[in-house]
């Protein structure tokens, strides 16, 4: 017998509320990163993670099943960290491993240039400088590595400009290093 999916254990759910138990399982650690990265406080994500969940729990009706639950669910938490961020007015810093940095600068360009010479603390203030918008689409096309389709839906834009406002994003991070750093010839 084949375990459900996402989506019907989500459709289960309604029916009996332990099908969310796997669910939560799944999807909790992944939800705290992404939270944490966006707010940048780990202690305060733990908390909207768990109202990440409470609401889900409580949306499952609104659930269609048609959809991926991941992007139902990444959506609710996205909500719960620009609320976050509106109330609090500002940006605490969030640790910055090892893993984030090569997973992030896996493209050839001036990027790449500034982390081979400056440690992550610059990289860090650098993500930090960006607004929440630019720094969470980042977060999920590098962090999370959601595909266009999935980050428009989380972000409810067009899937046409998930490229640009990535693009976008990149940009201003490159200018931000590029005014601390100066400008950079590009190894080819």
């Amino acid at each position: 017998m084949m375990k459900p999916s996402d989506e019907q254990l989500a459709e289960l759910t309604l029916k009996d509320k332990k099908n969310f138990n796997p669910l939560v399982n799944k999807y909790a650690p992944k939800i705290r990163v992404f939270i944490a990265r966006i707010i940048g406080n780990w202690q305060e994500a733990e908390d909207l993670t768990q109202e990440t969940f409470f609401r889900a729990y409580r949306g499952i009706a609104s659930f269609n099943p048609k959809l991926k639950f991941s992007s139902w669910l990444y959506r609710i938490a996205h909500n719960q960290a620009v609320n976050y961020i509106k109330k609090n007015y500002r940006f605490k810093t969030v640790e910055f491993s090892e893993e984030i940095k090569n997973k992030f600068f896996d493209e050839k360009d001036i990027l790449e240039t500034v982390y081979e010479k400056e440690n992550a603390e610059e990289i860090k203030k650098a993500l930090f400088k960006l607004n929440s918008s630019s720094r969470e689409i980042l977060e999920l096309a590098f962090f999370e590595e959601k595909s266009y389709l999935e980050i428009a839906d989380i972000l409810e834009i067009s899937v046409n400009s998930v490229g640009p406002n990535i693009k976008r994003a990149k940009d201003k991070l490159k200018h931000i290093l590029e005014e601390k750093h100066g400008k950079f010839n590009r190894k080819n």
